[in-house]
């Protein structure tokens, strides 16, 4: 058989394919499961289908993820946009479709759309921030504010200052307000870092890691034992990327046999991203790379995600000899 006819056959192949698993996705009869894993063969529809796609979007007799499903698939036009806003603005369509079409649109619109296109969007998700379900105010804030959009923003802070009734989760609050700028925030952020919940005061403890007010408490934080795991992690993460003194606790706590496996591969880890992307000095490269050939010489511990600690710092050991020439020199040296 030549190449040629071989790739006939291949395309004639992939055709039949796409069209299977496009009739399997408009068939009703088909189980919800069935058509939703159709739509993953589909390929990219032809100009026929995407008719259909929004005809199915469009009838509120289907299942809400099919539906959903059918928008995603559609190429991002007219047609998408003004069926999405349709959809965001009905208040008898369910929550579930329109958390999952803010998200999608979100993903997909570039602010170089028409500015009368740019206004519609704003406006239909502004609309979306009082939303009766927290899972659609939700994802409205978090599209909004990653284009630091004002309106979104400043009633985020509105919100998060009132002290009660908070209209989405407190923890995503602060999330969003990190993302935004914390530096902007810090006088809105601050109180939470002694919030009794530990999903609010891990991310107040990343939030402000940069804020000099809140510096001390947050390293107090990271470094003691008895602090909940997630505050910690969180902590280690923003005074990775803010703090020059990092690598001085961050070895400390690599080279601590008595601490969790869990923190100590976060220490790790987080004082790998600081060599990464901070000028640190050769001296500190070096206690960093003792401190980790140290753990890969020690006793085996397992994070709670299945990772194995003697084994992460062989290969991180091994990668620091390669890639850091101060590093490199020591333990060329050494031998």
């Amino acid at each position: 058989m030549t190449l040629c006819a071989q790739e006939i056959r291949d395309t004639a192949r992939l055709r039949l394919n796409k069209q299977i698993a496009t009739n399997t996705f408009f068939d009703k009869s088909k189980s919800t499961n069935d058509r939703l894993n159709a739509i993953k063969g589909m390929g990219y529809p032809e100009e026929a289908t995407f008719n259909r796609l929004i005809s199915f979007a469009r009838d509120k007799s289907e299942d809400k993820d099919i539906r959903l499903a059918a928008l995603k698939k559609h190429r991002y036009d007219q047609a998408y946009f003004n069926t999405v806003l349709e959809i965001l603005a009905d208040p008898a369509e369910p929550a579930s479709l329109k958390a999952g079409l803010i998200k999608d649109i979100g993903q997909r619109t570039t602010f170089r759309i028409p500015a009368e296109m740019r206004q519609q969007f704003q406006s239909a998700l502004r609309a979306r921030l009082d939303d009766p379900d927290q899972s659609v105010r939700v994802n409205a804030y978090r599209v909004l504010v990653a284009a630091h959009d004002i309106v979104a923003v400043d009633k985020l802070v509105e919100n998060l200052r009132q002290g009660a009734n908070f209209t989405i989760p407190l923890e995503d609050g602060i999330e969003l307000l990190d993302m935004d700028g914390s530096s902007k925030h810090f006088t809105t952020i601050r109180p939470f870092l002694n919030n009794p919940n530990p999903k609010v005061q891990a991310q107040a403890s990343r939030a402000l890691a940069n804020d000099p007010q809140s510096r001390q408490a947050i390293v107090g934080l990271a470094t003691n034992k008895r602090t909940n795991k997630d505050i910690r992690t969180n902590a280690l993460r923003g005074l990775a990327r803010e703090d020059d003194n990092f690598m001085n606790y961050a070895i400390t706590i690599i080279l601590d046999a008595e601490e969790s496996a869990d923190i100590r591969y976060d220490a790790m880890k987080n004082a790998m991203g600081r060599l990464n992307y901070h000028k640190v000095p050769d001296t500190f490269q070096i206690r960093f790379a003792q401190a980790v050939e140290r753990v890969a010489a020690g006793r085996p511990a397992r994070t709670s995600d299945g990772k194995e600690l003697t084994a992460e710092a062989k290969q991180l050991l091994a990668h620091l000899q390669k890639y850091f020439p101060a590093i490199g020199r020591f333990y060329r040296l050494r031998k």
